[in-house]
């Protein structure tokens, strides 16, 4: 793993143990939503897929690209979340811990 990957999932980790808004609170992702969510989904799609806007974890711009990360809580033992980065607004990767 390299040490960017390394210092994003820290990063993540730690991000996701904070408290999360009441909104986001509410909200807990199954594994079957995260199962549906496909390469190049797009922010607002998975939005409706997982029933609630994600926490933003990360946002960077270098022209016209953006990248942004966003996390939620899910369903599952204590813990449980999942991560999606987005590139212009489109998926290009997932991940989760813990899911039921």
């Amino acid at each position: 793993m390299s040490k960017l990957h390394l210092a994003l999932a820290s990063l993540l980790l730690i991000v996701g143990s904070l408290p999360a808004t009441a909104r986001t609170a509410e909200c807990r992702v199954t594994r079957d939503a995260y199962a549906s969510l496909k390469q190049g989904t797009h922010y607002d799609q998975a939005v409706k897929i997982l029933g609630c806007p994600g926490r933003r974890v990360t946002h960077m711009e270098i022209g016209t690209v953006q990248r942004a990360t966003y996390s939620w809580r899910g369903t599952g033992r204590t813990g449980a979340n999942l991560n999606l980065s987005f590139r212009n607004g489109r998926l290009t990767s997932k991940s989760q811990l813990g899911l039921n």
